[in-house]
């Protein structure tokens, strides 16, 4: 059976395309982003009108949480429409981010009415009235949280489709609304038990997860602001990706920078040494060509030669793995060049470390005295690389 997400993805993609490419994501979240603001606002005027007339303060709050959504929505249509513009002058990199930002500001709208719901419930505690509850409000709620939960699911999904954070946002942010019609309903239960304080105990309840939710909304867009890890399997794709080209020994030094959808990937390939200029600029441009394709980035990609057999190539190899296995590095050397004359002068490799390691100097004196048992004239340089696969 074909879902409404299904149907919004055939309309503004052909077929066999890639959704989450720049091109088409931009369609598909402004068309989820018209659904939402259509359908809430039907649910804010229906609720508005039944918190009135049964004088609920929850369902009362309940609406305008609702109407909030409507702007949360429209964020979602002006964010994704600002981030399908093209680069220009001023911005060489494109327009993606307002897709956080507009991430960002559905945070803020959460937040704020979380608050407002948190001082009324609050008030209500101090003044009780009297809620007036009937059949026609009871179906109406019902209604309200089954449309809210299917807007939810909607955008959640079509948010998985095309890799996007602001679109799973909103999912949230109707969740949310669903789960305080939930509330609702259990205050006009206390009302019908003659505890009608539970109708404000219950606003206590949405409030505190109106900001819890506006609280993850809001870390994970700022996370995306400020630059953080991205997840292991984009590391994992780009590397297989590369290493499918003939003549590629190892690829490491990964960075991902992303710009909404847009990304621009770095990262250094390993060849044997004493290859031609020109054979390895044909890899490098081999290795941009499949990634750009297959990843829909812009690429750079950085050559190193490295040393990759001799029985002093094994020996240096035994000795570098036997320091890391004691000082429990997580990660392999990389980047291994051997500069030999009549003997080993100098030795080189690079190796991948988190932020927080402080061993460096014990990690060098280790491998230099290995080194220079063997080799003791060679110059031995380590170069500790962060690992910082950024968005």
């Amino acid at each position: 059976m074909i879902t409404l997400a299904d149907y919004i993805i055939s309309k503004n993609v052909p077929l066999n395309e890639n959704p989450a490419l720049p091109v088409f994501r931009g369609k598909v979240g402004i068309a989820q982003g018209w659904i939402s603001i259509i359908l809430n606002m039907f649910l804010f005027a229906i609720k508005l009108f039944f918190g009135v007339v049964s004088n609920s303060i929850s369902l009362i709050a309940d609406a305008f949480h609702t109407l909030s959504d409507v702007a949360s929505s429209a964020i979602v249509v002006f964010g994704f429409k600002m981030a399908s513009k093209p680069a220009d002058t001023e911005h060489p990199f494109g327009h993606g981010r307002a897709e956080t930002i507009a991430g960002l500001c559905i945070a803020i709208l959460i937040g704020f009415a979380g608050f407002e719901f948190l001082k009324t419930s609050i008030f209500r505690l101090k003044y009780i009235d009297m809620i007036q509850v009937n059949q026609i409000i009871l179906v109406v709620v019902i209604i309200t949280m089954i449309l809210k939960e299917a807007m939810a699911r909607l955008s959640y999904s079509l948010g998985e489709t095309i890799n996007s954070d602001t679109l799973k946002a909103d999912a949230i942010h109707h969740r949310t609304d669903m789960f305080s019609s939930a509330l609702v309903l259990i205050a006009f239960g206390g009302a019908w038990v003659g505890y009608p304080k539970l109708d404000a105990i219950m606003g206590l309840g949405v409030a505190g997860l109106m900001l819890y939710s506006g609280y993850g909304v809001a870390r994970n867009a700022i996370d995306d602001l400020l630059g953080k890890p991205v997840d292991p399997k984009t590391i994992y794709d780009i590397k297989s990706i590369a290493m499918q080209v003939a003549g590629i020994l190892n690829v490491h030094d990964i960075v991902v920078h992303s710009y909404g959808a847009h990304r621009f990937i770095s990262l250094h390939i390993e060849i044997p040494e004493g290859r031609s200029p020109e054979y390895m600029h044909e890899l490098a441009d081999q290795v941009e060509k499949v990634l750009a394709d297959k990843m829909a980035a812009d690429v750079v990609t950085h050559v190193d030669p490295v040393t990759v057999a001799g029985e002093e190539f094994d020996k240096i190899c035994k000795i570098i793995s036997a320091n890391i296995q004691a000082m429990d590095i997580k990660s392999n050397f990389q980047d291994l060049r051997i500069v030999k004359n009549k003997s080993i002068e100098s030795i080189f490799f690079q190796i991948p470390v988190s932020v927080e390691f402080q061993d460096k100097a014990k990690f060098k004196e280790l491998c230099t005295r290995g080194f220079q048992q063997l080799y003791p004239e060679c110059k031995v340089t380590i170069e500790f690389k962060s690992q910082m696969t950024m968005r």
